[in-house]
């Protein structure tokens, strides 16, 4: 057995691997605002989020439109889609081994101005 410590202040730090399977990492967004996002992500397989502590609002690229998503704690979120985050916290997030992936700029997409917390 391992005990895993899900603390860091790094944006993306690996707790543990089981390359090429599965890697378990703390997420700490580097953004504070919606308005400091620059650019969306998205990967070839879903990644699970889960909050770990704070206040974390996943940005979400769905169909040419962004929309915002505030994370609830003990609530566990694929994604699947393009993504960042802004706020303050700590999210652990779970993905396969070996990811690639792709990036677009936020001005690709449109902001949904009725999206709970935009």
């Amino acid at each position: 057995m391992k005990k895993l410590e899900f603390i860091s202040n790094q944006r993306w730090k690996v707790v543990f691997s089981d390359s090429p399977h599965w890697k378990a990492g703390v997420y700490v967004p580097e953004n504070r605002r919606l308005e400091d996002v620059r650019f969306l992500e998205k990967h070839n397989c879903p990644e699970l989020f889960l909050l770990l502590e704070g206040e974390v609002f996943l940005v979400l690229g769905r169909e040419g439109k962004i929309q915002v998503e505030r994370m609830e704690e003990k609530r566990g979120y694929i994604v699947e889609e393009w993504h960042n985050a802004f706020g303050r916290g700590r999210v652990l997030v779970i993905e396969r081994g070996e990811v690639k992936t792709e990036f677009k700029k936020v001005e690709e997409f449109q902001l949904v101005k009725d999206s709970p917390d935009s």
